[in-house]
């Protein structure tokens, strides 16, 4: 390829990509941990401690507990958070995913409670309300890290919306902040000690269309050029 079309075709791709970005959410985004907790808190919004090794893919993570001793079975537990007010990965996260084109959320997370919990994700604006949780079907096994896979749209059975006032627009227009759960079942409600959490890799996808189309718009420029 001639040098000079290769530098028109890599200044064209980013600044499209620079263009796609211009809504607070980076997208696609992983925060993997490198270095540091990235700012998120546990179920006390205390920092969550670094880990740096035995994540997933054996690389970082962060951990921290929650106590159950005051749960009622089926309450929904917020035990990890990743929030606008924290600036959590530098508020990467924060932003209107439905503009961004976010059409899925996954985590990976570890807990050593003594049996299997159900856990979910949940998604709200940066004052917190309206929100949602995206449950996870399948309960996480003990000590085993296992990847939460949330899709974002409107018809998925693993939305619940808080209420009539929270609706996929009004939640996912305007996302602030992320937390892990849990759904309290019956051994966990008044359990003690407190129980620890894992983890790893939180990240937004785009809907695979989304960079085809960039690229393509990419190209049909060097085309007319």
């Amino acid at each position: 390829m001639d040098i000079r079309n290769y530098y028109v075709m890599t200044t064209t791709l980013a600044a499209l990509l620079v263009a796609a970005s211009a809504h607070a959410a980076t997208v696609p985004l992983t925060e993997d941990f490198a270095a540091d907790n990235a700012n998120w808190k546990d179920a006390a919004s205390a920092d969550l401690v670094f880990v740096g090794a035995g994540g997933p893919d054996g690389s970082s993570f962060v951990t921290g507990t929650a106590g159950f001793v005051s749960a009622n079975e089926n309450d929904f537990v917020s035990v990890i958070r990743g929030q606008d007010s924290f600036d959590s990965s530098g508020d990467a996260f924060v932003g209107d995913w439905i503009s961004d084109g976010v059409t899925q959320f996954t985590a990976w997370v570890r807990h050593n409670a003594p049996f299997p919990l159900p856990m979910f994700a949940r998604f709200a604006t940066p004052v917190n309300f309206p929100g949602a949780a995206g449950i996870q079907f399948a309960p996480v096994l003990p000590n085993t890290w296992t990847q939460l896979t949330i899709p974002i749209n409107t018809t998925t059975p693993q939305i619940i919306y808080e209420g009539p006032g929270a609706t996929y627009n009004s939640v996912f227009g305007n996302i602030g902040n992320i937390q892990i759960g849990v759904q309290v079942p019956a051994g966990l409600a008044g359990f003690t000690p407190p129980v620890t959490f894992d983890l790893d890799q939180p990240t937004i996808t785009p809907e695979p269309a989304t960079l085809g189309l960039l690229l393509a718009g990419g190209l049909a420029l060097l085309r007319r050029r």
